[in-house]
């Protein structure tokens, strides 16, 4: 059964349409991931990518069977697979950020069953599992952090012949689970994927660079390209190795595309992966011991006069809160988070990043000074004029991304995280 079969075909037609991260973004993520993924791993990466390397060389299969490629896939082709819509986010029902942070809160989630990213993830990742032959419940020893423990149906293919991965060869099913996997993965981490509030931030217009744009926009690509343009010069060569880096620097270089952020990636790589998160990486690879569950607060009911007297200190929530209470809503449940593949538990950090730093008081300004022109050469006819709207790109509102390397955090989680999913999928025995 192809992968759609599962979905509501009808959900497509109500659900906004979103992207996480630009491309840059999610090329970005696969890269990272590429970096760090087992040589046993690249060859099944070649299969499911439909490629036949030159060589079986680790050098020519981390160039030739590249993540990036098929990262934005999922975005390329959303007119076609339009009954995809709704699995690249997740939204709770009283999520609104900064006032109001739920994941989710007594409401629940918001959307319809099972058509949201956390459990598109798990989705994907099972049919995956169920064609390499593992099972994440299985107790084996078999890790995100240790993936090379002796499996079923695999042999490595680094530097010899192409031999079979598994007894059945990967056909659409397996290829398209691939294909959304990457993708989902670098959906999770876009922390506007997480909150449903005015679409993912869609519709909060903001001013950013003299440009109008909108939150989610700004941050699919309108800071990550900031990033990407002021990155020191000094990383526009390979990084320098040291004996004590986990990962060579020829290694990356390997995972390099020739492409305008890898300066940026070899920053992520230096100053974060290989520094200063150099020990939580264990952390981010885990998930709790006992799975979790993405359940709601215990509900309770709430009288419309309290929802009205608690809507006076903020009214802009009046007409959310009386449908919450007025309108009959089914149940929406998200299936548990296993012990390998956590989505859940990996995603409700990432989520408090909306109330921490992206809907900070500066969105809550309606009025600016106009914008003045000093002459007809200084404006742009074409430009939408955003005076009307919060300026984004402040000291106040930047410095604290860059101090805390907020985005370069980010992609870092994704790629390590989306590496550790594709290793303990198909890493042969060590």
């Amino acid at each position: 059964m192809r992968l759609r079969l599962i979905l509501l075909a009808a959900a497509s037609s109500v659900l906004p349409s979103v992207n996480a991260w630009g491309a840059a973004g999610h090329e970005i993520v696969a890269t990272i991931a590429q970096i760090h993924l087992h040589p046993s791993v690249l060859p099944v990466i070649c299969e499911l990518l439909d490629i036949e390397p030159t060589d079986y060389s680790e050098a020519t299969l981390r160039r030739q069977c590249h993540l990036a490629p098929i990262s934005t896939w999922a975005d390329r082709e959303r007119m076609r697979i339009r009954w995809s819509a709704a699995m690249h986010y997740v939204g709770a029902v009283d999520d609104h950020p900064g006032d109001n942070c739920q994941f989710p809160g007594p409401g629940g989630w918001a959307g319809t069953q099972r058509i949201n990213v956390l459990d598109a993830i798990k989705n994907v990742t099972g049919i995956l599992a169920e064609w390499s032959g593992v099972d994440e419940h299985d107790n084996s020893g078999r890790t995100l952090l240790s993936p090379t423990v002796p499996r079923r149906a695999t042999s490595s293919r680094v530097g010899g012949q192409k031999k079979p991965f598994t007894s059945r060869p990967a056909g659409p099913r397996e290829e398209e689970a691939f294909k959304f996997l990457v993708h989902f993965i670098g959906d999770l981490h876009q922390p506007l994927h997480l909150t449903g509030r005015d679409r993912g931030g869609n519709g909060d217009k903001v001013c950013f660079e003299h440009r109008q744009s909108n939150l989610h926009s700004v941050w699919d690509t309108g800071l990550l390209t900031r990033l990407i343009r002021t990155v020191p010069s000094q990383y526009s060569r390979p990084l320098p190795d040291r004996g004590d880096l986990p990962i060579p620097s020829k290694q990356i270089e390997l995972a390099l595309r020739h492409a305008i952020y890898d300066p940026f990636i070899r920053r992520v790589m230096w100053e974060g992966v290989e520094s200063k998160w150099i020990n939580d990486i264990d952390a981010w690879l885990s998930c709790p011991a006992i799975p979790t569950t993405p359940a709601p607060e215990t509900l309770q009911s709430e009288s419309i006069f309290s929802v009205v007297s608690r809507a006076f200190a903020n009214p802009l929530t009046l007409p959310r809160a009386l449908v919450n209470v007025l309108a009959p809503r089914e149940r929406v449940d998200i299936l548990p988070d296993g012990p390998l593949v956590c989505p859940y538990a990996w995603s409700a950090p990432l989520h408090k990043l909306n109330c921490q730093y992206i809907w900070p008081p500066v969105l809550n300004v309606t009025t600016v000074e106009p914008e003045v022109v000093d002459s007809p050469e200084d404006s742009d006819l074409t430009r939408p004029a955003c005076s009307r709207y919060p300026v984004l790109d402040t000291p106040a509102y930047v410095a604290a991304l860059d101090n805390d390397l907020v985005l370069e955090k980010l992609v870092a989680q994704g790629g390590l995280r989306l590496a550790g999913v594709l290793n303990w999928l198909f890493a042969a025995e060590a």
